[in-house]
């Protein structure tokens, strides 16, 4: 449904021309259908924006049309044209769920300034529904991490993690490796072992699975409790100069060679501006470096192969910022880049974008990692953000989207205490 479509119900062969000519002179991309039927089936093929329809037409009246339109999960915004003026006709049409209504004769201004209004009204209504099901994505995620919780707290802080380990974990963790591989694994054992004697003989190959798939659970756990001790406790921070941080920053970058090589990445780091070294930074070297890390290894997990990972430090009004640009990879439906509705859901526990499991890079894939750097950033006092920029630089004079993760941390001064 892009762009400036319309599609028109109407059955009067003169008033469909008549409409069609002019709204396309306006610029709008228009569609006849001759019946209320006709009109349905285009709208099931390629839904429009905007739909004015006849009040009375042959085999599907307007009434009819209205209401099937109503019906699906993203509704267009309608008007109707009809030549009765009783107005408690006009009150019963609207509480079918119209925009608007056009009275025969139509006039050119009208029409011009009722279908701008009506797509004003379209590009509302797309908003609400994106800030809507970003509500309740953010709700479900929410769900999951107090579930979570409480299963946790159940299990005495993983001191049991032998008992009721499905139990405790199984909203959680139903797809790739780990425990959603485990049930597979374990049905399948239950499916082709024998009984000898006291023992029960099992394919080799699903033992070393089980064992493969054990370690990936330990390490989930493992990732919990880091979590949760990060949630729950203070952070001891380490006054670092800004040109002092900015060096462990190009270290880590050393230390992650291994993972770039896996789809050829390259990474630019900026210079820094000697006169911001006389500034400190109170940073928690551990929780940062492993924050840092998670985002990095991001970058090369969703970037196109044999592209640059671009990462630029800068000072701005007493915070220190560094943000991470890379070029992503297309997503499942063609999009690029973070669309705007999941800029924050992102960060949710158990939340992904992409539900693809990256073997080669060793993580675990279960929606936690972001989850863990949005919370160091916040203990940090610092701010955390992931949007989508364009890169007019490109030499085929094409611009290309870019995803920019950016972490803010407060700059301390040198003359406060």
């Amino acid at each position: 449904m892009e762009g400036n479509r319309i599609l028109v119900a109407e059955d009067d062969a003169v008033l469909g021309y008549y409409l069609k000519k002019q709204l396309t002179e306006l610029g709008y991309q228009v569609v006849h259908a001759k019946d209320g039927k006709l009109a349905l089936q285009y709208f099931q093929d390629n839904p429009f924006p905007v739909v004015i329809t006849d009040h009375e037409m042959p085999g599907l009246n307007g009434e009819e049309l209205i209401t099937a339109l109503n019906a699906f999960d993203v509704e267009p915004v309608i008007m109707m044209i009809t030549g009765n003026t009783d107005p408690k006709f006009i009150v019963k049409v609207m509480k079918l769920g119209i925009f608007d209504y056009i009275i025969k004769p139509i006039q050119d201004f009208e029409i011009a300034i009722k279908v701008k209004r009506a797509f004003e009204f379209y590009g509302m209504k797309r908003v609400e529904t994106i800030s809507r099901k970003e509500q309740q994505l953010r709700l479900e995620g929410q769900l999951e991490w107090i579930q979570w919780k409480e299963k946790m707290s159940s299990v005495g802080k993983f001191k049991r993690q032998n008992q009721n380990l499905f139990e405790s974990l199984k909203h959680s963790f139903c797809q790739g490796a780990g425990f959603g591989a485990l049930v597979s694994i374990l049905k399948m054992i239950r499916d082709t072992c024998e009984f000898d004697g006291k023992f029960y003989k099992i394919e080799t190959e699903l033992m070393e699975l089980i064992q493969t798939n054990a370690d990936m659970a330990e390490k989930s756990l493992n990732q919990f409790a880091e979590i949760d001790s990060l949630i729950s406790s203070d952070v001891t921070l380490k006054k670092y100069t800004i040109q002092e941080f900015y060096q462990e920053l190009k270290t880590w970058l050393d230390e992650i060679s291994d993972i770039l090589k896996i789809q050829n990445h390259k990474v630019v780091i900026s210079d820094i501006n000697q006169n911001h070294s006389v500034n400190f930074l109170l940073v928690n070297g551990i929780c940062f470096k492993k924050s840092f890390i998670e985002i990095m290894t991001n970058a090369c997990k969703f970037s196109v192969p044999n592209s640059t990972i671009t990462v630029i430090i800068k000072v701005e009004l007493e915070w220190f910022k560094c943000a991470v640009y890379n070029e992503p990879i297309p997503n499942f439906d063609g999009t690029i880049g973070i669309p705007i509705q999941y800029e924050h859901l992102i960060f949710e526990p158990f939340y992904r974008l992409s539900k693809n499991v990256f073997e080669r890079y060793g993580t675990l894939d279960f929606g936690l990692g972001l989850s863990y750097v949005d919370t160091c950033i916040k203990k940090h006092d610092g701010k955390i953000s992931i949007f989508n920029v364009k890169d007019h630089l490109d030499w085929n004079g094409n611009p290309k989207t870019k995803v920019a993760f950016q972490i803010a941390l407060p700059i301390q001064l040198m003359n406060k205490s």
